[in-house]
């Protein structure tokens, strides 16, 4: 009788032992409802030369691993991964190489619970970079509350989404409407949206919530942008007023910021003769438009289907203006160059962007790519990203360890002809160690 007391005290003793074991809610005792905390990441935020294949998350409480997928954003994507949860640490291991000089941002959002449903109170961004360096692009935004808005209560969220492949970068997210800082962007074409959540379901009900959207370029390395919440604007853009530049260029200023329109004319209003319009870019709430040369008579410019970007259209707006500005007869500048004089690149296909200060066509830009040891030119595919901007890339490899000139020669010219004052040449040396 005795050993079956003891076999049974034994079976007791081991599931009450497994039962600590498991990690779940307690049955019984006050509801925790103490959010969990990030208290430590491996390898460190701001960690340069990455070279592992995973990064682990330490966290105050056992995380729910499947919410913690849902809030988990990595840009640039890294699509191939795995996702395991121990204890109290749950790693993201990658299963696929990494880009070679690319900064990662790892963002962790508010959906990410333990296994109470506590939610992280904001949202924490992680970055490190497989280079010696991280990019230095920031962004710092400014909310505040249309003077007709009433102080509502919420949770302010700032989304920042790249205007290329409209993927979200990274957010951050407050009780408080203050200053939201971004660091080490890696993308320069930013769409910033930003709301006032207060339905707490982690998006924007436009019919009934504060927000507000803008694009913005980041050319420096600090760009402060200030949006103003705003209940569902139902006002279509339209044209201001309209502004020569010169006898070539025209900007078209518009009442907000716009996303696109479906054409735009210019005709001589005695004749009826159309102008060609060359080209024209799209910044913010101004259409700056190249055109064929005008004279002094008058003109009227319509434009169809200007939309802006809550998708309030106008159909057709229309304008007269009268250009009385002589020729742009001023020297063509280069406003930015991507690479630096004597810089080392940890890439055999290195990227060039090129910015001037005004519109030119493709085919006006002159540009070479010289291996320096045997002076012969490498093939260039060259993408016009804007009107200002150019993407230059060598079409194959370039040799390892070997310095190369990019040359942009000084006939390079705007629609005017105006060339640059001098030509530019910068040096690279490409590095990649095996």
């Amino acid at each position: 009788m005795k050993n079956v007391w003891h076999i049974i005290i034994i079976i007791m003793i081991v599931l009450i032992m497994i039962s600590c074991g498991k990690d779940k809610p307690p049955t019984g005792g006050p509801k925790d409802t103490t959010p969990p905390e990030i208290i430590d990441v491996e390898p460190g935020n701001g960690t340069k030369n990455f070279s592992d294949d995973k990064v682990i998350f330490t966290f105050t409480e056992t995380i729910d691993e499947r919410s913690f997928e849902d809030a988990l954003t990595i840009y640039p994507p890294i699509i191939k991964k795995k996702i395991s949860s121990g204890k109290q640490s749950v790693t993201v291991q990658f299963k696929e190489d990494l880009k070679q000089g690319q900064t990662y941002l790892m963002t962790i959002d508010t959906r990410c619970t333990d296994l109470r449903d506590n939610a992280l109170e904001k949202a924490h961004s992680f970055v490190f970079s497989t280079s010696d360096s991280l990019i230095s692009n920031r962004l710092d935004v400014n909310l505040q509350l249309e003077d007709r808005a009433p102080r509502r209560k919420g949770i302010y969220y700032v989304e920042l989404y790249n205007t290329e492949d409209t993927l979200l970068i990274t957010s951050q997210n407050s009780e408080e409407i203050k200053p939201f800082f971004f660091e080490n962007l890696p993308s320069n074409n930013i769409s910033i949206r930003a709301f006032l959540d207060e339905n707490r379901n982690l998006g924007i009900d436009r019919s009934k919530e504060l927000f507000q959207e803008k694009i913005v370029i980041l050319n420096e390395d600090q760009t402060k942008v200030t949006l103003t919440l705003t209940l569902q604007d139902t006002i279509s853009p339209a044209v201001k007023s309209i502004t020569p530049q010169n006898a070539q260029s025209l900007t078209i200023n518009v009442s907000e910021d716009i996303k696109d329109f479906s054409s735009l004319t210019i005709d001589e209003k005695e004749s009826g003769r159309s102008i060609q319009i060359y080209e024209y870019v799209i910044n913010g709430s101004k259409i700056e438009c190249i055109t064929a040369v005008t004279d002094t008579n008058s003109y009227l410019l319509t434009i169809q289907d200007l939309t802006d970007y809550k998708n309030n259209t106008t159909l057709i707006d229309s304008m007269s203006f009268i250009n009385t500005q002589p020729p742009d007869t001023t020297w063509l500048e280069l406003d930015s160059l991507s690479h630096e004089d004597g810089q080392t690149v940890t890439t055999l296909t290195p990227e060039f962007i090129i910015k001037f200060n005004k519109i030119i066509p493709q085919d006006a830009l002159s540009v070479m790519l010289v291996n320096s040891e045997n002076n012969k030119s490498v093939e260039l595919d060259i993408t016009k990203e804007r009107g200002y901007s150019f993407i230059v890339k060598p079409k194959d490899m370039l040799n390892n360890y070997v310095p190369y000139s990019l040359i942009i020669n000084e006939d390079t010219s705007d629609y005017e002809g105006n060339t640059l004052e001098e030509g530019v040449k910068i040096s690279i040396l490409p590095l990649l160690y095996n």
